[in-house]
């Protein structure tokens, strides 16, 4: 009976390691408390859809903006791309310039939406979108610009999160909605950031157990693609729209790194403070060349139709291999 009650005990202590190891490893235990006069912000805007680049000594800020007076819908028919910039990466930002605007007459004639900046070679590439299912990009020489834009999208989905390779080849993951209810994840490659993108999945699903995608930010570590995203219908934390964390190998078959949320709508602040936003949205990785997270962007909203950009620092987090 003794041994018995030994060996039960040992299974559940065995267990709980288990799952302590697997919640260990992921992104939120790395998370601090978000740096409460950091970020951007701009009066009389909407800020949506961070990504953000060091160029020197200075971090470039690209983000989708809108007159605040629209409210959240209003990205449908104002939304522009704008950059600012910071000698510190969690800001705060000020604002430079406007980079993108809508064009007539042309595949980004809806809207200049959900920027991702890289550096593909010597060029400085940026997609976005227009309508639900059109991603292109433009690209530059210099950060500043100018930008000379493709005249057609270049894949057929959205919330592009592009990842520059060693030999010049760019991944892409994204959204796409198969039916009006129901996003799945999928992936685009070209072996060139001018070069034709061809779609690597079409109908399946890249993510596991028929699990959503929105908003998915992308970064190389530990030869392996890192993800994370909003989990549009809560399949893997159990709570829309929380943060949920994934990797593959190949970057075809995704698994999760862990069941947890890694981010939730409630920021708590280096100050002591917390507040719970009505939407926190667009998270983007920010890692180092040797692919340690540094910081953590996310879009927020309050009840009163506000938002702006926050940024949490990361303790250099490293994605673990899962086996």
């Amino acid at each position: 009976m003794k041994a018995k009650r030994i060996l039960i005990f040992s299974i559940v202590i065995s267990i709980c390691l288990s799952s302590f190891s697997l919640r260990s490893q992921s992104l939120a235990d790395a998370i601090k408390p978000a740096i409460k006069e950091g970020g951007f912000k701009m009066e009389g805007y909407m800020l949506w859809c961070p990504t953000v680049i060091k160029v020197g000594k200075t971090y470039h800020l690209f983000a989708s903006r809108w007159p605040d007076q629209y409210g959240l819908a209003g990205w449908t028919n104002y939304s522009e791309i704008v950059r600012a910039t910071s000698d510190n990466l969690y800001g705060p930002y000020t604002f430079q310039e406007v980079v993108i605007q809508k064009r007539e007459d042309n595949w980004d004639k809806a809207r200049a939406h959900n920027p991702r900046i890289i550096k593909a070679g010597d060029k400085f590439v940026l997609y976005y979108i227009s309508s639900a299912n059109s991603t292109g990009y433009a690209w530059a020489n210099e950060i500043t610009g100018p930008w000379n834009r493709i005249d057609a999208p270049a894949m057929n989905f959205t919330n592009p999160a592009p990842l520059a390779k060693k030999d010049g080849s760019i991944y892409v993951f994204g959204r796409k909605g198969i039916v009006k209810t129901y996003n799945v994840a999928q992936a685009f490659s070209a072996p060139t950031f001018d070069g034709k993108y061809t779609i690597l999945n079409q109908k399946e699903n890249l993510l596991p157990d028929s699990n959503q995608i929105e908003d998915p930010t992308i970064w190389w570590a530990n030869n392996q693609y890192n993800i994370v995203l909003s989990d549009f219908k809560g399949n893997l934390t159990g709570t829309k729209k929380n943060g949920a964390q994934y990797y593959s190998i190949d970057g075809l078959n995704y698994l999760p790194v862990s069941k947890e949320s890694i981010y939730t709508k409630t920021v708590n602040y280096s100050d002591g403070n917390s507040y719970t936003f009505r939407r926190r949205e667009r998270p983007f990785i920010y890692s180092n060349d040797k692919g340690e997270v540094l910081a953590l962007f996310t879009a927020c909203l309050t009840p009163e139709d506000k938002s702006w950009i926050v940024v949490n620092p990361v303790n250099n987090y490293f994605p673990p291999k899962i086996k």
